[in-house]
């Protein structure tokens, strides 16, 4: 059984629409896929309001929350909510004004710099939730940089030239809000922040305190050593183990639909799928 439960469209930074999206999820033969747009559930609405035909892949509801936690930004995927649930919708729409803001603050710094045009090329997008990736885009698209690297290496990292804080909600809130929803939380590719041992052991321990519900264990680009070290984790910690390719545009083939690893053998009864409140069905 393979279960992509960390993917993006268009309506976050990812490239491809809901229905393209589930049609190369259903070309890659996954079997349970969740769309987990950063702050956005815009693509399950469209969905549920024109379901696809086809009865693969199974349709998770999922998004991926942005939370603070010690200054560093940290992912939280939710699997299996109540998309209509009103605490969620509120805490989404605040996060979804908190980008634009912060799109709007580093559109002021472009223009002191002498370039102009940034929230005109954002309003032209299908997404609703904005992030520093569209601006990277619009810099590269305006020739002002040649990559995304170089992007946030001058412009949009905590020290380039443009750099606007976020002002996202708690690990807690998080939480709290998917647990109120009817859903799971699930910290995501937790290999990817720049943490110290000690303290990413802080961070876990702080995640398991607010009841954080899994850990996602296998995902692209992980080599066995890490996921096996992530296997270990999840088990101290008590977490359910998640998979997902974090996919957002095809032209990443390493990070592609479906394009991830099995779970270790020691984590067969504790994939997330299993957990008592895994949903019972889809959208």
């Amino acid at each position: 059984m393979l279960a992509d439960l960390h993917s993006h469209t268009h309506y976050s930074d990812g490239t491809l629409s809901p229905q393209a999206l589930l049609a190369r999820a259903r070309e890659r033969q996954v079997d349970w896929l969740a769309i987990t747009d950063h702050d956005s559930t815009d693509a399950l609405h469209l969905l549920r309001e024109c379901p696809p035909a086809q009865e693969t892949p199974r349709l998770i509801a999922g998004v991926e929350l942005s939370t603070l936690w010690e200054g560093h930004e940290i992912h939280i995927v939710g699997l299996g909510f109540d998309i209509d649930h009103p605490g969620l919708q509120a805490l989404l729409l605040r996060q979804q004004t908190l980008r634009r803001e912060r799109m709007q603050a580093m559109d002021m710094n472009l223009q002191k710099a002498g370039h102009c045009g940034l929230m005109d090329y954002l309003n032209t997008l299908p997404c609703t939730s904005l992030s520093r990736n569209h601006v990277a885009d619009f810099l590269i698209a305006r020739g002002i940089v040649k990559s995304k690297d170089q992007a946030f290496k001058r412009f949009l990292g905590d020290r380039g030239r443009i750099a606007s804080a976020a002002h996202w909600c708690s690990i807690g809130e998080a939480v709290d809000t998917l647990h109120a929803a009817g859903g799971l939380a699930v910290m995501a590719h937790p290999t990817r922040y720049r943490v110290g041992r000690m303290q990413f052991r802080r961070l876990l321990g702080e995640f398991a305190q607010s009841g954080g519900d899994g850990l996602e264990v296998s995902y692209s680009n992980l080599d066995p050593a890490r996921m096996q070290h992530l296997a270990t984790l999840c088990l101290e910690y008590g977490f359910w183990a998640s998979t997902g390719s974090d996919f957002h545009h095809p032209g990443n083939q390493w990070m592609d639909v479906g394009r991830f690893r099995h779970l270790p053998g020691e984590l067969a009864e504790r994939a997330i799928w299993l957990h008592p409140g895994w949903p019972g069905c889809s959208l």
